[in-house]
């Protein structure tokens, strides 16, 4: 048993220690990896699989791939949860551009956590990999985990070169569900005028990119496309 002194002073310990770990986050968010990584090597001991699964994290951002699986299987052999691993496994592969082991460590990490992250991410891999089918599935399950409207905006981009009559139905559904402050608003409109022009609709397409330009006149790519079109 410990004595109440030595519990404190345990206490205290793990509370200053997960102080750093959300400094150590607060680096990463800003980008500011070197002291991120000096911060989290500290915390190894007290934290040892928090420390090393971000310590993955920095290693990836930084494009440092060796370094990144190194800490992220400590990390696992440590006790890290298996859908964090095969999340973070996933997405290290995507950044390597290992299309096939970024799908199957996503399609665990979906399997285990069911996050809409996990699966739009799952569902990009396959839009990545030019495999329709695998887009699809992994949108549908980030539709069901409770993310419809960047599920539709995807499947309409996923659609697009192929079908785009069903991209617009996607792209539309998702304007409708989106925020007017959410950036991919004018992103859903802006595709809809590339799958009316797909369609040879070229009128209609004018007058999207118009009502876009009106919405969010700072949205240039929709002035080029007008643009190219003409009058």
């Amino acid at each position: 048993m410990y004595s109440l002194t030595t519990f404190c002073v345990l206490l205290c310990a793990v509370a200053s220690a997960q102080a750093d770990i959300g400094y150590a986050k607060q680096l990463i968010a800003r980008g500011e990896y070197a002291l991120a990584t000096v911060t989290l090597n500290k915390q190894l001991a007290d934290l040892p699989v928090e420390a090393r699964a971000l310590l993955a994290r920095v290693y990836m951002l930084e494009g440092a791939f060796g370094e990144a699986t190194r800490y992220l299987e400590a990390a696992r052999e440590k006790g890290l949860a298996e859908a964090r691993y095969y999340a973070l496994k996933g997405r290290i592969a995507v950044m390597q551009g290992r299309w096939n082991t970024a799908w199957a460590a996503l399609r665990s990490a979906v399997a285990l956590s069911g996050r809409t992250d996990d699966a739009l991410y799952w569902g990009t891999v396959g839009l990545a990999q030019g495999n329709l089918d695998r887009a699809l599935l992994g949108f549908g399950k980030a539709e069901r985990a409770g993310a419809p409207a960047r599920a539709a905006f995807l499947r309409g981009l996923a659609l697009l070169p192929a079908e785009p009559d069903r991209a617009l139905q996607e792209l539309r559904a998702a304007q409708v569900q989106l925020d007017s402050e959410d950036p991919l608003k004018p992103q859903a409109i802006y595709w809809q005028a590339r799958a009316l022009e797909r369609l040879g609709r070229a009128g209609e397409a004018r007058s999207t990119l118009r009502f876009l330009l009106r919405s969010y006149p700072g949205y240039g790519a929709a002035q080029d496309a007008l643009n190219r079109l003409g009058p």
